[in-house]
């Protein structure tokens, strides 16, 4: 298969024409991507083979025009960045927001972006708010990114912390240590999260997407009205509200998905 960047960048919508590596071009790459890339979980939920090959993720992304979670976003994206020029290293990171554990398993893939006198931290795999634009990785700089602020600071045991302001206080988001990490280390947190029983990617649907117009995303909960487990709709609308709907089918679903985010997918009932 021919990996075209040509195709990589018409896919994300990128209309620049300068592509010497610096910190706008990197801004305005990763803006792109998040902006027009789902994270999304649909194969995993529907127990599909999920492939980390660089080949199988930009089939998927590129061609297929489908979107993915951390360890297949960021995995192409810093393909992307490379091919470009950019100095890169990935690192696992360990997903902090919302764990009940002190420190959760690492199963979080990040890319940091190198250059002379400054690094980045470049993330277009997260599902939940965050920054469309790289946080320059320095502790305790507080950073304004779309509204809401985050911070990455130094801790003893979680090593490098991303945080962001909730109300009057800091919460974690993400962390990760300085270990530089090829390929072939993603490949065993990858397997856990699409086969281990308990993994929260086998448990529900979730697909995330910014627009102008604040978020769209479908997420699976009970519907009150009825007690049965259905896929929610939440799509951002001009005036800042939302619109939510409740998905009772999964032919609903796959409407959506093509209405709201572009995507064709469907799988045998």
């Amino acid at each position: 298969m021919i990996m075209d960047i040509q195709a990589y960048l018409d896919r994300i919508a990128f209309a620049g024409s300068d592509l010497t590596p610096n910190v706008g071009l990197l801004r305005a790459l990763q803006t792109a991507h998040a902006m027009h890339v789902p994270y999304e979980n649909l194969d995993i939920y529907f127990r599909r083979d999920v492939s980390l090959a660089y080949e199988a993720m930009y089939e998927k992304i590129v061609l297929n025009r489908r979107g993915g979670y951390c360890f297949e976003l960021n995995g192409l994206f810093g393909w992307l960045l490379r091919k470009l020029g950019f100095q890169t290293q990935e690192f696992l990171g360990r997903w902090l927001k919302g764990e009940a554990l002190t420190v959760p398993m690492r199963r979080h893939r990040i890319i940091k972006v190198t250059f002379e006198d400054e690094a980045y931290i470049a993330d277009v795999g997260v599902g939940q708010k965050a920054p469309r634009t790289p946080l320059l990785f320095r502790h305790g700089l507080e950073q304004e990114r779309d509204g809401s602020i985050y911070r990455i600071v130094h801790d003893d045991r979680l090593f490098n912390v991303v945080q962001v302001l909730d109300g009057d206080s800091f919460i974690n988001v993400f962390s990760f240590d300085d270990a530089p990490q090829e390929p072939i280390d993603f490949v065993y947190p990858h397997y856990y999260c699409t086969h281990y029983p308990d993994s929260v990617f086998l448990k529900g649907v979730f697909v995330h997407l910014p627009t102008e117009c604040g978020r769209n995303s479908i997420g699976t909960v009970i519907n009150p009205s009825t007690g049965q487990m259905n896929f929610l709709l939440n799509v951002g609308k001009e005036d800042g509200t939302s619109h939510q709907e409740y998905l009772p089918s999964r032919r609903d679903l796959f409407a959506a998905l093509k209405t709201y985010f572009d995507m064709d997918f469907s799988v045998a009932d």
